[in-house]
């Protein structure tokens, strides 16, 4: 019996998340279907994931491993044939049996929000603030006390839109996209001082910001992965497909009057 973990993307909003649900199209649902097509029951094969993301967020490295009684390269193909195009598994990696894909070194989450007008060096210095140790628990939901350590907390302004990058060890609930509300506030009231109220303890009421503008970009561990080009490049033209579709709707809606 082989663990072998696997690398793998998709896009977020047609799916009620991608921890399985019953009743739901999830991404472990498609994956779990993609396996039985293939005679295989991932469940009982200690399929786990390395990150849980909610309905609506998006990934594009993402981790989950699994048992196979062996393995090839050319596995990848046969398993992505059974995938619809929303969900790609486009690297992997042939791990020690005990792995746990959540033991992870670190996370990294991209946002991206179009900027309103927001100061952004009082943006970039709320996010500063971030690194570090800290209990988060006042950017989390159901997680007291929440200690995490932040490795890079980065905004910059691209175009009409303002991009965060942020990595840390692990990520609670919620997390990132309250940490995305306080910036946006720290943005709007050319103020950083948001972040520090929060991480002192203060209560202070944070919406998470909308799950469409975060994604999973990669999870990181102490080994590489090996890619499958031609499902990588496929992926490629699957987001550019993607990008032309919602260019054109962000074009219809902005030069609409």
């Amino acid at each position: 019996m082989l663990r072998v973990a696997f690398k793998y993307a998709y896009f977020g909003w047609n799916f009620s998340g991608n921890q399985f649900q019953p009743h739901l199209r999830t991404v472990d649902g498609e994956i779990f279907r993609a396996f039985e097509k293939l005679g295989i029951n991932a469940r009982e094969r200690r399929y786990r994931i390395a990150g849980r993301t909610d309905a609506g967020v998006s990934a594009f490295g993402n981790v989950f491993a699994v048992n196979l009684d062996s393995f090839e390269p050319w596995f990848l193909r046969v398993l992505n044939s059974n995938l619809p195009d929303d969900v790609s598994v486009w690297a992997y990696s042939v791990v020690d049996g005990h792995f746990n894909p959540r033991k992870a070194l670190s996370r990294v989450y991209r946002y991206v929000l179009p900027d309103e007008g927001f100061d952004v060096e009082a943006m970039k210095n709320a996010a500063q603030m971030l690194l570090g140790k800290h209990d988060f628990s006042g950017f989390a939901k159901a997680c007291r006390p929440c200690v995490r350590e932040i490795l890079r907390s980065e905004i910059e302004k691209r175009g009409d839109f303002i991009i965060y990058t942020v990595e840390g060890n692990a990520f609670a609930w919620n997390m990132v996209r309250k940490i995305v509300t306080a910036l946006k506030i720290a943005g709007m009231k050319s103020d950083p001082e948001i972040v520090k109220l929060v991480l002192s303890g203060e209560h202070v009421p944070l919406t998470p910001a909308s799950p469409y503008g975060l994604i999973l970009i990669d999870v990181k561990y102490p080994f590489e992965f090996k890619k499958d080009e031609k499902i990588y490049g496929l992926l490629q033209e699957r987001i550019q497909e993607r990008m032309r579709k919602f260019a054109q709707l962000y074009g219809i809606f902005r030069f609409l009057r």
